[in-house]
């Protein structure tokens, strides 16, 4: 692959800050962040998830083909591999929470797994909210960067961040233990199929690791997210081929290759089939509203 062929670029927590703890965890103010924040207007991804609480600040954030507005106390999460730009339009204040899925696990916390929390699911609809009564999360966002500044311990800095984001997720409304409990089996289909959907695009393959009948991991998906299991894994493949597309500048041959398929040829038909456009013309048509 030709060294000029660029894939999305991928931000890593190292570079957003010398202070980062151990490349791991960072929390900040927005209105304190290095300048190369506001600079992020093209596409990236990140490799670790994120919130960002703006308490002031105008603009759009486009995650994923699907644009939202910033506006004052609105929330966004973020998780590894989503690609996403800023457009601001009023220099933003507020408060940023980054952190790499090992920190969470290196505490050895049960249930201490961020795809636990609802709005770090896979859907786009979960990448925003907007809150109402914010008193106690401002204080506990300042204290935790007050903390993480002072260089206390990953606990503390553990404890700090998983009660901001327990008030986030009682906030959210959709996390009832019936709610998790329903949604378990397809959350755990989501999380491999975002580990495996390179390879393996057969539903037989998901069913298995996790212990289901074909036709149950059908029927749960159909019950929560109103698709099949293969319409699931379509919409993923798909999701790629979009952001490739779009946001790189590898070929299509490049692009096919990157995503697993034998040939050109057949690339071109699965993508028109499901998008009714040529890779070109996807290409050319999303390029002209960026």
């Amino acid at each position: 692959m030709s060294k000029s062929a660029e894939k999305v670029p991928l931000i890593h927590l190292s570079e957003i800050s010398e202070n980062v703890r151990d490349k791991i965890f960072y929390a900040g103010r927005l209105e304190n962040l290095p300048p190369s924040f506001s600079e992020y207007d093209s596409s990236h991804r990140h490799s670790y998830f994120a919130v960002f609480y703006f308490s002031e600040g105008k603009g759009t954030h486009k995650i994923d083909f699907q644009n939202f507005e910033i506006e004052k106390n609105s929330i966004f999460f973020l998780k590894p591999g989503q690609v996403h730009s800023w457009k601001f339009h009023k220099k933003p204040k507020g408060f940023a929470l980054k952190i790499s899925p090992e920190f969470f696990l290196e505490q050895n916390e049960k249930n201490s797994e961020l795809r636990n929390y609802p709005f770090f699911g896979y859907e786009p609809g979960l990448s925003k909210i907007v809150l109402r009564n914010l008193t106690k999360l401002k204080a506990d966002f300042g204290r935790l960067v007050a903390e993480f500044e002072e260089g206390s311990e990953p606990k503390v800095l553990f404890l700090l961040s998983q009660l901001i984001l327990l008030q986030i997720k009682k906030e959210y409304d959709t996390s009832s233990e019936l709610f998790i409990k329903k949604n378990r089996p397809v959350s755990e289909f989501q999380s491999l199929l975002e580990k495996y959907f390179l390879k393996e695009r057969g539903t037989s393959f998901y069913s298995r690791r996790l212990g289901l009948a074909p036709n149950t991991l059908n029927r749960l998906c159909q019950n929560i997210l109103g698709k099949s299991a293969k319409s699931v894994i379509h919409d993923r493949v798909l999701l790629e081929c979009k952001r490739l597309l779009i946001h790189s500048d590898l070929n299509i041959t490049q692009i096919c290759f990157e995503l697993g398929f034998l040939d050109n040829a057949y690339f071109s038909r699965y993508f028109k089939k499901l998008t009714g456009l040529t890779p070109e013309q996807f290409r050319e048509s999303g390029r002209k509203t960026q």
